[in-house]
């Protein structure tokens, strides 16, 4: 898989102030969470959106070259599962409103043949097994929730144009990968801008809109003074998407995920994106495999045939339509829990695997500061 913009595994300079982080006028950092408002990237905003903007969109997922003996160890992972309690847990939400009105057809299309479909692989040489499909077999079922909750991440690093998966976990916070916002080089410069959230986008349709709005950005220290390398211990990021004209959030009409941690590792997850190279980034795609252990920096690895675009798609536990509970085991008996997001993958593609960040505090201390400071979006 290739990155193409910036470069991942290239350090990049830090500005330090003694202890703490240099942070331009609009950023704040509180314990482990670093944020920027909007009219601060506002000022680095390279303007409005164009049709050859959407078309030319690039993925910025990084990459790693080396698996330990860890990522293969199944009884490892299964013991890590059985013994790790769940520390936190908020509920997924279905949607309370109808999407009419919504519906728009936009400028431009992915160049998808809906004639055929995704051949689903089993395994690559990295000797995970998966499953793999598209989340929905005909347009517009992406719109029922949970599929509703996952969308398209569209955004710009200078003037060009990028794209990512993000998902809703309140109704105004999209959750997705740190890298999909921030270049690590621990400067405010280092902000993405431009920030549009397409939920069930497919093929140049978006079924509940286009979501451009929004308030603030938050990710992880880890992440923002991190260098940009891959695996990180914390590639998370939120942002506040702002309410619409009649002070509906995106995710009354959506629904939302819930939030687990830590619930990864050892356990058997659904992850969703947009890859790429799977009709070309235009339909939500799905995996699903077991989680292992990536041995360090509290990483998860799991097989996957996705590659750019499916950054920051959420992992989620218990992917379904909800249904009377029936497990002996509550801690795993919740639905559409997310516990990760797709943080890399491996620089040979034949390889086949992804891995990303097990959640855990950092990302319930970014959810308090966020519906702190916008309680509304929660």
């Amino acid at each position: 898989m290739t990155r193409h913009a910036p470069n991942p595994m290239r350090p990049l300079a830090l500005l330090l102030a003694g202890a703490g982080l240099a942070l331009n006028a609009g950023a704040a950092r509180v314990g482990d969470v670093v944020s920027m408002d909007a009219p601060a990237v506002a000022a680095q905003s390279s303007g409005t959106w164009s049709a050859a903007d959407y078309a030319s969109a690039r993925s910025v997922t990084p990459t790693v070259g080396f698996l330990p003996a860890q990522a293969f160890d199944y009884n490892a992972a299964v013991s890590t599962a059985a013994t790790t309690p769940v520390v936190s847990s908020s509920p997924a939400l279905p949607p309370t409103l109808g999407a009419r009105g919504l519906q728009q057809i936009l400028p431009f299309t992915s160049s998808v043949d809906t004639s055929g479909g995704i051949t689903p692989s089993a395994v690559g040489t990295g000797a995970i097994q998966f499953t793999s499909s598209r989340v929905a077999a005909t347009a517009g079922e992406e719109a029922a929730w949970p599929r509703s909750a996952a969308g398209k991440l569209y955004f710009k690093i200078g003037t060009g144009s990028y794209m990512c998966t993000a998902s809703l976990i309140k109704p105004g916070i999209v959750l997705t990968a740190g890298h999909c916002v921030h270049s690590g080089n621990g400067l405010a410069s280092g902000w993405y801008n431009s920030f549009q959230y397409i939920p069930s986008f497919r093929s140049g349709s978006a079924p509940f809109g286009t979501w451009s709005s929004w308030a603030n950005v938050y990710t992880t220290t880890n992440w923002f003074s991190g260098g940009g390398g891959v695996p990180n211990t914390r590639d998370w990021a939120l942002i506040v998407l702002n309410r619409n004209a009649s002070l509906k959030r995106v995710g009354d009409y959506t629904g939302t995920l819930g939030v687990q941690y830590p619930a990864m590792i050892g356990k058997h997850a659904t992850v969703i994106g947009y890859p790429g190279n799977l009709d070309s980034g235009g339909v939500m795609h799905r995996v699903d495999s077991m989680v292992n252990n990536y041995g360090s920096l509290n990483n998860g690895i799991w097989g996957s045939d996705m590659q750019g675009g499916s950054s920051g798609g959420p992992v989620v536990l218990n992917y379904r339509v909800n249904y009377a509970d029936s497990s002996s085991l509550p801690q795993d008996n919740s639905a559409n829990m997310a516990v990760s997001v797709v943080s890399w993958g491996y620089t040979n593609a034949a390889v086949k695997v992804q891995g990303g960040s097990q959640f855990d505090s950092t990302l319930g201390s970014m959810l308090t500061s966020a519906c702190t400071a916008y309680p509304w979006a929660c």
